[in-house]
């Protein structure tokens, strides 16, 4: 008997053990998954989300660019910027190109890639609830999420995807004297219950997004003290480092709106030489064609 309580007790020590040490390493294993492109650090700028909820003035929206740009910078992989919203507003429209000015401006400040958010009309269906015969009329709320990204060196689109998460309520539609709008004030529950976790998975998505492709950045000028490129000491770029250079690519649309640019040619390889904050110097290694506005990747 004492043996068999012996190998018991043991045998559920060894799953709780196994247990803990799946719960401490979870994180870290999922962070490496996702983190196999994340050197150099990429600079991401969270864009102003876009309501489209009929909600006016509605705080659980207007935070949404936040709590993206929060979790993002904590991942620790990412430099996060965050849109001022005093300055013009731009959105983001499937099949459309982005604004050639907000690309301009995001390449002044060495952005490489845009994360548009649009949290979309909120959807309600009629729905019966519970067992028969004791099943009763329902409201179905489903709150969705359009996460947009775009390279800003490559113009492309790297990530579209839709999130969206489902509330059931009970009872009738409820009009308030102030809400002009249906079912607002269940509305306003259900963006409460279910943008926490869509949030969440967005920034899940941008991160595996942004680390399935290569960092790439510019030349910006060439003069006496070598090949400028704009990035430096902050995204994690070291001396001796060889960055291969490229020609801009041609770009093609898919039948599903992303874009997607075809290889251009390289023309040759600079090495880092000399490091500042936000910019570096390199020397010619191989090719003599370089020119600003060339596009540069970490040689593999």
């Amino acid at each position: 008997m004492k043996t068999r309580f012996y190998i018991l007790l043991s045998t559920i020590f060894l799953l709780l053990l196994m247990l803990l040490v799946r719960c401490a390493t979870g994180p870290s294993m999922f962070s490496r998954a996702l983190s196999h492109n994340d050197w150099p650090k990429k600079r991401v700028m969270v864009m102003p989300v876009i309501n489209l909820t009929g909600l006016t003035s509605d705080e659980l929206v207007d935070v949404v660019s936040e709590e993206v740009s929060t979790i993002l910078r904590e991942s620790g992989l990412f430099i996060v910027y965050q849109y001022n919203k005093t300055e013009q507003s731009y959105s983001f429209q499937v099949g459309k190109p982005v604004n050639p000015e907000l690309l301009r401006v995001s390449q002044e400040r060495d952005i490489n890639a845009l994360i548009f958010e649009t949290v979309n009309p909120i959807e309600v269906d009629l729905v019966r609830k519970g067992i028969w015969p004791f099943r009763r009329r329902a409201q179905r709320f489903t709150v969705s999420v359009n996460i947009d990204i775009v390279d800003v060196n490559t113009q492309t689109v790297i990530l579209g995807e839709d999130l969206a998460k489902d509330i059931t309520f009970s009872g009738e539609e409820i009009r308030t004297e102030k809400e002009e709008t249906p079912y607002a004030e269940k509305k306003r529950k259900a963006l409460k219950e279910c943008l926490p976790e869509i949030l969440k998975k967005a920034a899940r998505s941008a991160t595996r997004s942004l680390n399935q492709q290569a960092w790439t950045g510019r030349i910006v000028s060439l003069d006496q003290q070598g090949i400028m490129v704009n990035a430096g000491r902050d995204v994690g770029l070291r001396p001796g480092v060889v960055l291969e250079v490229f020609c801009t690519g041609e770009c093609i649309t898919s039948c599903t709106g992303q874009t997607y640019e075809l290889p251009g040619v390289k023309v040759g390889e600079i090495k880092i030489v000399a490091l500042k904050t936000h910019h570096s110097f390199a020397e010619p290694v191989r090719g003599t064609d370089h020119q600003p506005g060339q596009i540069v990747r970490v040689k593999d």
